[in-house]
Order: structure tokens, then sequence, then C-alpha cells
């Protein structure tokens, strides 16, 4: 009996509790992992949304400075460069405040932009959202007389 004592004793290795514990702390890991990557892998989408709508700006910015108002038809927005030029488009009105969606353009969650101008052409909003439905937050840029303000975040409940 003394020696299976002593034999049992000298026994090297780990616990059933050691490994649960082990296990669990892994665990715990992956997930704040998972949870911060997702967060990195979102920003990095409307940083995305972000120079895409600032390039789409410039674009409308220089169709201002030549034309004195912002494109209100998709043949417009084409050949002032904010669709692509290869994009075959019924050409569209947009005045009136309506919206369109950009065809040929889509935002880092794979939908289409929304171009919306004003009936006089003075002011135009182009926006994407996660999911484009009210109450989420939504990347948008703005513009007026031929002055654009940096792409941002906001509340797709505020969009003018």
């Amino acid at each position: 009996m003394l020696g299976l004592k002593r034999y049992l004793r000298n026994e090297k290795g780990f616990t059933m509790i050691e490994m649960m514990v082990v296990l669990i702390i892994i665990a715990v890991l992956i997930g704040a992992g998972i949870k911060f990557y997702s967060g990195y892998i979102e920003n990095a989408k409307i940083t995305k949304a972000k120079a895409q709508i600032s390039t789409m700006q410039s674009a409308l910015d220089s169709w201002f400075a030549e034309k004195g108002s912002y494109p209100d038809t998709t043949n417009e927005l084409k050949y002032a460069g904010v669709i692509p030029s290869d994009e075959t488009t019924s050409d569209t009105d947009i005045g009136n405040d309506s919206d369109v969606d950009l065809p040929g353009l889509l935002d880092p969650w794979g939908q289409n932009y929304d171009y919306r101008t004003d009936a006089d052409g003075t002011k135009y909003c182009i926006s994407t959202g996660y999911d484009k439905v009210k109450g989420d937050k939504e990347v948008i840029g703005q513009g007026k007389d031929g002055n654009s303000d940096p792409p941002d975040l906001a509340d797709s409940a505020a969009l003018p």
C-alpha cells in the first residue's frame, strides 16, 4: 500500500481541473479577439466608404465649378466621373430631392451609394449605410455651392 501512494505522488501531469481552467482562459481570449477583430473590420469599412465618398465629392465639386450646378441625371454623374464610364445606365432624373442608387459603385457593405440633389442643383448628399435602415449610422458626404464637407458618420434619420 505504501508503494502505491509513493507511486501516485511521483506521477507527473495536469489534473482535470487545471486543464479546464486553461481551456476556459483560452476560450475567453478567443472570444475577446473575435470581438476586437470584428470592430476593426467595421472601422476599416467605414474608412474605405469615407475615402470613396471623398473621391466622388472631388468629381462633383469639379463638375459644379465647370457647370454651376451639381449633376441631376445619371448620365451627368457618369460624365462627371462619379459613375464608372463603362457602366450602362438609363438617363434618370435625380432632381427635386429624390435619390438614386449609383450603379456600378458598391460600398464596403455591398450596397449601392445613394445620391440626391435639390431641385436647383446647389446641394447634394451621397450616403451609404450598413443596411440602410432608418436609425442606423451611415457614412455621408454633403456639399453646397461647390464646397464639400468631409465625409462623416451620421445618423440616417438626420440625412437631409
